[in-house]
Formats: C-alpha cells, structure tokens, sequence
C-alpha cells in the first residue's frame, strides 16, 4: 500500500512540474508580448523615452517587433517554435534590444547551419562584434596554395608541399 501512494505521489508531483512549467512558458510569452506592445505604445507617441531615437531605428525596432508578434501569434509554448522560429524570434528580440541601448555591437546574432558532413541543422549564436572580428581575421590569412599527393613506396604516406610561383 505503501508503494502505491508513493507511485501516485510522484506521477501527482511530475504533472504538477509539468503544469508548473507550461504555466511558466506561457508566463514568459505573455509577458514577452506585454513588454513589446508596452514599447510600441510608448515609442510610436514620440515623446518620452523613446523621443530620442531616429525615424530609421524606430522602423527598425518596429520591423522586429511586428515580426516577434507573428512569430508569437497563437503560440502558447515556446517549445511550439521550431528550432529556425526559435532563432529568429531571439534575433528580433536582440534587434530591440539593440535599438533601445544604442548598442548593435553587442547584439546576439543566431543561425541554423548544417553540419559538415551531415543533414542535420545546428543552431549558432555570436555577437555582431564577434562576427566582424572572424570576418576581418579570415581578411588577414594570406595562406599560400599547397598540392597533395603520395608518396610511392609500402608506407604510402601524403605529403603536402608548396606550389612553386
């Protein structure tokens, strides 16, 4: 008798966790909503805080929200995105963001890639500034071109030498 109330008390316990965190996610989602017709309302009066930014970042931010409001559109969980939903939903967030603070170096820019030699996507995450530096440091790499090829004889070994100019 023992065990079964036991089994009962952890399956009550797991929907309950379970519940608990459904509620958080659609906590989370509506308060994400929220927040964003809060700043449209506040920035589309030009006055206030929002009374310092250009016509450009204004669109820009606005562009991005509209987008995290269709990508939200009768969405309950954040586990109803797709992987590729859920990367652009936090790149239109992070685009706010980036307006709001006047700092689009520090802005998280994500993407979904295949992974080489397989089908399957994989989700990346860098800052702007990140991504600029490994831009500029693939500019600096002045590699000169090599050719392959075996070497004849029982070990069959690759070697690798410059191509003469």
């Amino acid at each position: 008798m023992n065990i079964r109330n036991l089994a009962l008390s952890l399956s009550l316990s797991v929907v309950v966790l379970a519940a608990a965190t459904a509620q958080a996610n659609v906590g989370k989602l509506g308060l994400i909503r929220q927040q964003q017709q809060d700043i449209r309302e506040e920035s589309e009066r030009a006055t206030g805080r929002y009374a310092r930014f250009d016509r450009y970042e204004l669109e820009r931010m606005h562009r991005a929200q509209d987008r995290i409001f269709q990508l939200l559109d009768g969405v309950t969980e954040l586990d109803q995105l797709n992987a590729a939903d859920k990367a652009e939903l936090l790149n239109a967030l992070e685009t706010v963001k980036a307006v709001i603070t006047q700092n689009d170096e520090d802005r998280q820019v994500c993407w979904r890639e295949k992974t080489l030699g397989s089908h399957r996507f994989q989700t990346h995450c860098a800052t702007v500034r990140e991504r600029a530096q490994v831009r500029e440091g693939g500019k600096d790499w002045h590699g000169s071109p090599t050719i392959c090829g075996q070497t004849p004889g029982p070990s069959m070994t690759i070697t690798c030498g410059r191509v003469r100019e």
